[in-house]
Order: C-alpha cells, then structure tokens, then sequence
C-alpha cells in the first residue's frame, strides 16, 4: 500500500516537472511577431565629435530608442496584460525575404545615413559651408525572387537619363512607373561602368499603401561631404534614422557660441533631412516613456503635417496617459527646435529634481 502510494507520488511529481517544462518551453516558442517596447535614453554628447573642441554644455541632449526583438509566446501573454509592450507583425518590419541579420544590416546603414544628414543640417544651419557630392545610388540588398540583373554593390548613376540626388526621388520616380515597364539604369559595378535594361517589378505594400513599381531593391545615397571642422558621429549597437534630429542639435551646439541646451535634460526623436526637414518615425510611444524615466525635462517629436502622421498625436497622449511632467514639443525642422532652444531661459538651479525638502 504504502508502496503504491509512494509510486502514486514520484509518478506525479514526473508528470508535474513534465507539464511545467512544457509550459515553460511553449512560452518561448517563437511567434511572427516582434516584441516592440520601451527603451533607453542616451547622452548624445560623448558620441559626437567636432574638430578638437569639447563641449561646454550645462544640459544635456538625449536621443531615444525602443526596444524590439523577437516576440515568442511570454511576449505576446505580458503584452496582453501590461500593455507595456507591443507585437509588431514582423511583415511591417522585415523586407520581403528579409533575415533579421539583414535587418540589422539595413538598420546600421540606415544609422549612417541619418548620421550624415545630421552633420550636413547642422553645419548649415550653422552657416558653414558644406560641400556635398552624391556619389550615387547604391544597391544595399536585393529583395528576395528578384531577378532583374542587378547586384548588392551596384552604384546606380541614372535611371532613365535622370541622375538622382537621394533614395527618396528615386523612389518617387519609380512610383509615376507601373509593374513591367522597362528603365534605363546607368550603373558602375566595381570599376565597370554599365547599362542594362531593368524591368521594373510589384513591390509589396507597407499596410494602408498602395502596391508600387520598383528595381526590387533596397538603395542607399553614397555621398561625400566636405566641411571644416571635421565632425564624426559614432555609436555602437544602434540603429536606424530616428536619431538624426538629436545628433544635429548636439553637433549644432558644438559650432555655436552660445550653449542651447540652456541646463535642461532635453530628449527627441525624428528623422533629419541635409535641409533640416525632421520626419515621422515609429514606436514613439516608447520613446516616451524611455524618456521619462531618465528625466527628460523636454522631449522634441515631429509635427503632424501630412494626412497619417501620428507622431506628434501619439507623444502627446502618451505624456497624459504616464503623467509626465515633461513638455511635449512638435517641430518640422531643426531651425523650429533651434528656436524653441533658443527663446528657453536658462535653467535655474532650483528647479533642479535633485533639490528637495528644506535645508
């Protein structure tokens, strides 16, 4: 009797150790998805350089970041209860065929563009003459089942006859064109100067857009820029534009006399164009909240400007949903941050969250 019971109970502590390892194991199972949430708020100063000069700042500038990874089972249960994450399907993330290594890739490249533009805009809202010389238009990654006769490293001079001095008006270009039209592209392979003849390909359609004629690739502006002092951006582990509107502001501040930053703990995110045009980005909400938690007094966002833009929207409800105290400021430009900056007053000492209590 005891026997049996005694066996009743290893037997059922095996099926119970069996059922939680089950459990645990299909709780990261991987799902479509990716895990979408907040992340950090970074100093930007120790990673600008601007000739031999260091900054004299009494605030600092923050850019913002979100997390994302794959999502798996848990994920999708603590998004469901939190609500502090999100699930992202990974076809609104990942190119068509596209790996996460590629990804990541395309994320770091896009860092360097974002990165170069920043430069461009602040020296010439500096008014420092900058000298910018598209190279081309490079064939970053090819889209998968794409057989159109280009390769990855391909620098595209022209299409059609027209030279381009962005991705953005190639794109545009591409687009007047529908699925099976043949184009001209000019192109340089190694040392090789070519043309062939592209037929133009569907490209799928980011939700709520319409399908699109394109060469099936992802391109890339190549582009030296000439400026005095030399200036150079590094960072490590991050990627994609977004950051552009902080990096501009803090390499700005590094060719004006005067300190923008006025003593505040000032954050942001946007895009940044070389005319200072700041762009709509994505998971603005975690921006948020990641700036919050490091006592952001200010947080710059894009402002709504084009029928689907929701950045500035979304900023603002996120602020009264977490009850931050911190100010929410929508700007289109650089020169509309800079003058926001500059009509601040100099932050008092007593304002300090730091000073509390009576002494």
């Amino acid at each position: 009797m005891n026997f049996r019971m005694q066996s009743k109970r290893i037997w059922g502590g095996v099926l119970g150790a069996v059922i939680f390892i089950a459990l645990g194991v299909s709780l990261l199972l991987p799902i479509p998805y990716f895990a979408m949430g907040p992340g950090s708020a970074i100093d930007v100063s120790p990673l600008v350089h601007v000739g031999t000069s260091q900054p004299d700042e009494k605030g600092t500038f923050l850019l913002t970041t979100i997390s994302l990874k794959e999502g798996n089972v848990f994920d999708y249960l603590y998004s469901k209860i939190t609500g502090q994450t999100e699930l992202v399907p990974e076809r609104e993330i990942l190119a068509q065929g596209e790996s996460e290594e590629e990804y990541a890739r395309r994320q770091a490249e896009n860092m360097i563009a974002s990165q170069n533009n920043a430069i461009i805009a602040a020296y010439r809202q500096a008014g420092r003459p900058v000298k910018v010389e598209v190279s081309g238009i490079e064939i970053f990654q090819l889209l998968k089942n794409r057989n159109t006769g280009l390769k990855e490293g391909d620098l595209i001079k022209k299409v059609d006859g027209r030279a381009f001095s962005s991705t953005e008006q190639l794109i545009q270009y591409l687009g007047t064109k529908t699925p099976g039209e043949v184009v001209t592209v000019n192109l340089i392979r190694g040392k090789k100067q070519m043309e062939k003849k592209v037929e133009l390909v569907e490209l799928p359609a980011a939700p709520g857009e319409k399908k699109r004629a394109g060469l099936g690739i992802i391109p890339v502006v190549r582009v030296k820029v000439n400026i005095s002092p030399p200036a150079e951006i590094h960072t490590q582990n991050i990627g994609g534009p977004s950051a552009g509107l902080m990096f501009s502001l803090e390499v700005l501040n590094r060719l004006l006399p005067e300190d923008l930053t006025k003593g505040y703990r000032i954050a942001g995110t946007g895009t940044i164009s070389q005319t200072g045009e700041v762009g709509q980005i994505g998971g603005i909400q975690y921006k948020v909240i990641a700036a919050d938690r490091e006592d952001a007094e200010i947080f710059f966002c894009p402002r709504d400007r084009e029928p689907g833009d929701e950045n500035e929207k979304t900023a603002r409800e996120t602020a009264e949903k977490i009850g931050t105290p911190m100010k929410i400021v929508p700007v289109s430009s650089l020169q509309e941050a800079v003058r926001y900056l500059q009509h601040l007053p100099a932050r008092s000492a007593f304002k300090s969250k730091t000073l509390t209590g009576a002494a």
